[in-house]
């Protein structure tokens, strides 16, 4: 069996971009609470340098552009109007900035952590409503944490809203890594709760020797990935099929000397986050125990067009 075990590249993953976005705010928090001069200036060179690499490509993350446009302001308002605003409230007005940039990314129905979950996942997943759906409350919850920590340094005095305003950030980071990784088996899992059946109670009951819990029939790779999840899951399963291999359109035959793929020849979904990869590692199996690299060549009228992955297929046609 072919498959293209070529994993996406990226430089940091999704979620955890959000600390890169809090790096600007944390230089300008603690330097503005120790008075320094370059409280402003230095998160808005950082702001600057995040902006840029998103302006060559056209396509913003919210609490970037937020930060950009923020600490331009402060910027301005300090050096050239000499305010103070921007330096002995910058905890209040920071956090209550934060709070309306992803109040009006949920409003706009872009969320601001979107951006940052699209690092992670190939655009396909980008329109999916559990996709939306967990990016929105993650938002929401980002929403939630940004207005509190400006409340808190509303109402408390040193060191307690340092404290609690920290452990609220942590807990937003947390949240974001962790729960796009269970969010999407618990939708699915409630979805399939409307339809379920008593299996589960019968798999507790002791079997005879031809006594299943479960019946598949046809052992095509749906079935056959049904059934490997649900024997795993402590049912005895019994698959039934017609033909003397199984495997349906992911099999194979031999004709003089020569093997030809009954239907599927290349099989996508083994990137890291890849919803093939997820199930061979539910199963403790390995990738590259059971799929090989695939190579495509075209000919056509004497021409040959080979490559070893999509993007070079891509390339090489264009």
């Amino acid at each position: 069996m072919k498959g293209n075990i070529e994993d996406n590249k990226r430089k940091i993953p999704g979620m955890l971009y959000i600390l890169v976005s809090f790096i600007p705010w944390i230089v300008y928090w603690v330097l503005c609470g120790m008075g320094k001069p370059g409280g402003i200036l230095i998160p808005f060179v950082i702001s600057s340098l995040l902006i840029i690499p998103q302006i060559r490509r056209k396509g913003f993350n919210p609490m970037d552009l937020a930060s950009f446009l923020y600490f331009t302001i402060a910027l301005v308002g300090t050096f050239i109007f000499s305010l103070n605003i921007f330096v002995e409230s910058n905890a209040i007005l920071g956090y209550s900035v934060l709070f309306l940039m992803a109040s009006l990314s949920l409003i706009i129905k872009q969320p601001f952590t979107l951006q940052c979950a699209k690092r992670d996942y190939p655009e396909s997943y980008w329109r999916d409503k559990s996709f939306l759906a967990i990016n929105n409350l993650i938002t929401m919850v980002w929403a939630g944490v940004f207005l509190l920590n400006a409340i808190i340094f509303l109402l408390l005095s040193a060191p307690f809203n340092t404290i609690f305003t920290n452990i609220l950030i942590a807990f937003g980071v947390v949240f974001s890594v962790i729960f796009p990784l269970k969010a999407p088996a618990y939708f699915v899992s409630r979805e399939s709760k409307k339809h379920d059946w008593s299996a589960e109670a019968n798999a507790q009951k002791p079997k005879k020797e031809n006594e299943y819990d479960i019946l598949i029939v046809g052992s095509g790779i749906g079935g056959l990935t049904c059934g490997s999840l649900l024997s795993k899951r402590g049912y005895k399963v019994l698959v039934l099929e017609q033909h003397y291999q199984v495997g349906g359109y992911c099999s194979s035959f031999q004709r003089k000397g020569f093997g030809f793929n009954t239907g599927v020849e290349d099989v996508s979904g083994l990137w890291t986050r890849g919803i093939v990869n997820h199930f061979l590692k539910e199963l403790g199996l390995k990738k590259e125990n059971l799929f090989v690299k695939n190579t495509t060549r075209y000919i056509f009228k004497g021409k040959e067009i080979e490559a070893n992955n999509s993007v070079e297929f891509i390339k090489a046609l264009s």
